[in-house]
């Protein structure tokens, strides 16, 4: 009885045919012009925006002629080292005396305009004809300025084209506050290095090891823009370090391969 009186008073009441109907709130509406502006804004950027391809990968800087060693070439005891690590060297400076088995002292001197990058004898050290006496860099020309040589990837290297935009960040020049030196892909090397070729470029100082802990890598030569006004004397995106980098400092390369639209992704 008590469901029938409600029913019978709900027949009796008049329409209510003037009350607005409220199909969405406003929070949904402004809710739903959000998602509509964020898929057009979404799609323009897929069909107009681009996104970089990179490949990574570690290298040292180095000269362009790679490093040399300087062997002793005659029996003898060393009785002055005339250079240190880290200099650069006049073709002809000496670099070390040797006195001989007869008494009488040789001085030897760089053969070429070089970059001193390691010595590895002292004074009073025995020698014979063979023995290590220092690493050095061959410089082409005065000023002659670091390059970044790249170890990358076999796999990744067929990817890499003359002319690729490279950012190279170093070790010992954090990128958060000094950006990246920038280059273009000089070279591509056409066959995987071996561990004897690395350390013929190279000489003892960069881990040949590690460069190759991930499998075969080629080669890639990248020169560097320079700065003669930094005291890096090279180019960098955000402030130059205050002081120059040592050949075969490690670094960090990215390759930009390609500048893609996101559609493409979608429709493959």
């Amino acid at each position: 009885m008590m469901f029938r009186r409600q029913a019978l008073k709900q027949l009796e009441a008049p329409e209510e045919l003037d009350d607005v109907v409220r199909l969405a709130t406003v929070p949904g509406w402004l809710l739903t012009i959000a998602l509509i502006m964020t898929i057009a804004a979404t799609g323009t950027w897929a069909v107009y925006g681009t996104v970089a391809r990179t490949v990574r990968a570690a290298g040292v800087l180095v000269h362009s002629n790679g490093v040399s060693g300087l062997d002793a070439t005659a029996s003898g005891q060393i009785v002055k080292v005339w250079t240190a690590a880290t200099v650069r060297v006049a073709k002809g400076t000496p670099i070390y005396s040797a006195q001989k088995a007869d008494g009488t002292v040789e001085t030897v001197g760089a053969p070429w305009d070089a970059y001193v990058v390691s010595v590895a004898i002292n004074e009073g050290q025995l020698v014979q004809p063979g023995t290590r006496v220092a690493e050095m860099e061959r410089l082409d020309a005065p000023g002659d300025a670091l390059q970044a040589v790249v170890f990358v990837p076999a796999s990744s290297a067929p990817l890499l084209r003359i002319g690729n935009t490279v950012a190279v960040s170093a070790a010992a020049a954090p990128s958060t506050v000094f950006g990246t030196m920038i280059g273009v892909v000089n070279s591509v090397g056409a066959f995987p290095e071996t561990p004897e070729s690395l350390r013929a470029f190279l000489g003892s100082g960069p881990d040949v090891q590690a460069l190759l802990a991930g499998g075969a890598v080629v080669r890639v030569v990248v020169p560097l823009q320079i700065d003669p006004a930094s005291p890096s004397g090279l180019h960098w995106t955000k402030a130059s370090p205050p002081f120059q980098l040592n050949s075969t400092s490690q670094i960090q390369a990215v390759f930009t391969i390609a500048e893609e639209h996101p559609i493409t992704w979608l429709l493959g």
